[in-house]
């Protein structure tokens, strides 16, 4: 299905940098925000698990002295 809509000059070039129309630019660009979010998401993770670790290993420390 297609749709005639109007957009801003500056979108169309932004989104044309992104694919060869309005339609893949704007694909695109949302695959690539997909996969930031993913990666933020892991690291987000990743980065409480090592806090985790710490703690669980600084309380080791501090309950044996």
């Amino acid at each position: 299905m297609s749709r005639v809509v109007r957009v801003d000059e500056e979108a169309l070039e932004v989104a044309l940098k992104y694919g060869k129309n309005l339609s893949l630019g704007i694909m695109k660009m949302e695959e690539m925000i997909a996969k930031q979010e993913k990666a933020k998401r892991d690291y987000t993770a990743i980065e409480e698990m090592v806090r985790r670790t710490i703690r669980e290993e600084l309380e080791g420390l501090t309950s044996r002295y």
